[in-house]
């Protein structure tokens, strides 16, 4: 479990990166968004499956975009809908302790 953050961090309709180990010899890490909605936390892998830039969450149209080509997923799916990228991000599941505290299963 990777520690995240608290829910009092991540006001509804806003997000917060973080990154994670991708379990490697190396200790490699992945940039990641953690991001709060209506009906909950998500949290996605934070590379573009098309060339690999890191996505951003953008407030204004609550999507995750990715700024080099402009592709477009959908916050509670990682499903791409706009752009070049055609397969999703990698969904990461969460675990949200009593207290708030947010962690990343890996």
């Amino acid at each position: 479990m990777v520690f995240v953050g608290n829910v009092r961090e991540v006001p509804l309709g806003e997000a917060k990166g973080f990154v994670y180990p991708v379990g490697d010899k190396k200790g490699s890490t992945r940039p990641a968004l953690v991001i709060h909605l209506e009906d909950g936390l998500y949290a996605f892998d934070g590379l573009c499956t098309h060339m690999s830039a890191e996505v951003k969450w953008n407030r204004y149209t609550e999507k995750i975009w990715c700024t080099m080509h402009d592709g477009m997923y959908d916050p509670k799916t990682g499903r791409p809908f706009m752009g070049m990228p055609r397969e999703p991000l990698k969904k990461l599941e969460l675990k949200i302790e009593e207290n708030g505290d947010i962690y990343v299963l890996v």
